[in-house]
């Protein structure tokens, strides 16, 4: 089976292999990691799958990729040689990502071939791009792209408090915080998605989460920072900016608030030797 890797990078949260494998048939395992592959290149060969007992033949459209969802088996072939960019990924991977705790959200990613998806496309080749570029600035532009693709499997949370948890605003709001938690975001952005004025929103969003708006942001960019200081190696100041704070001192204070100590209290016990 002839085969040939083009590049290959790591971030926080996944993994790429871009490769060309030559025809194949293989039987694959159950693998304990999601994995969304983007065809690259010109051809496209005769491919087919069969995945948990189910036959798949993707064709590969424009804007289409594969996934196969963690713990999938099943049998795959390609009748010539296939370039592609595999990206792989825990299953907590995309909690980590979003500074989600375990267990409050689903996460809407499941084994589909030929699966149309422009914004994710966009998004992987993105990330495809930081790696061949050899990631100039380490992990952080490609964990902030990763975010971005997280956001694209994040169902709605699984429950909301109070009378308004039926509320699409709420939701729209929810849903736009994550898909930008890292970038320069207020509440007139926060509010023209959510199709609403800040007044309104801002208290309809009190009422179903228990929190401001700002406080829900701050929160879980805080659980970001947590996250990737327990998935990375990057410097707290990168840690920082990676997670959206346009200050050092912003994310400190945020970091105490939602933990109590410093972010480099919190981060020693995750890199102190074990006794």
């Amino acid at each position: 089976m002839p085969f040939s890797l083009v590049a290959t990078a790591e971030w926080s949260f996944c993994r790429m292999d871009h490769t060309i494998i030559g025809a194949v048939s293989v039987d694959e395992p159950p693998a304990p990691f999601h994995h969304l592959a983007l065809p690259m290149g010109l051809t496209r060969p005769r491919l087919g799958l069969v995945v948990d007992g189910r036959f798949r033949r993707p064709n590969f459209g424009p804007d289409e990729i594969l996934a196969v969802e963690a713990g999938s088996s099943g049998q795959v072939w390609w009748d010539d040689p296939f370039e592609s960019a595999c990206f792989y990924f825990s299953p907590d991977a995309i909690a980590g990502a979003l500074g989600w705790s375990h267990g409050d959200h689903d996460v809407a990613l499941h084994t589909t071939s030929g699966l149309h998806a422009p914004i994710l496309v966009h998004l992987l080749h993105a990330l495809h791009a930081d790696a061949v570029a050899g990631q100039p600035h380490g992990r952080m532009v490609g964990d902030a792209i990763f975010t971005a693709i997280a956001a694209q499997f994040a169902a709605s949370p699984r429950a909301l408090a109070g009378p308004e948890a039926g509320d699409w605003r709420v939701r729209r709001a929810v849903d736009y915080i994550h898909v930008h938690l890292c970038e320069k975001i207020d509440l007139t952005a926060i509010a023209a998605a959510a199709a609403t004025s800040p007044y309104h929103l801002g208290r309809s969003f009190r009422t179903a989460m228990g929190c401001t708006i700002w406080r829900y942001v701050l929160k879980h960019r805080a659980r970001r920072a947590e996250s990737l200081m327990r998935h990375g190696d990057l410097s707290l100041t990168d840690i920082a900016y990676a997670s959206g704070f346009e200050t050092y001192s912003s994310f400190v204070a945020a970091i105490r608030q939602e933990y109590g100590v410093t972010p480099m209290a919190l981060r020693r016990p995750q890199t102190s030797p074990v006794c």
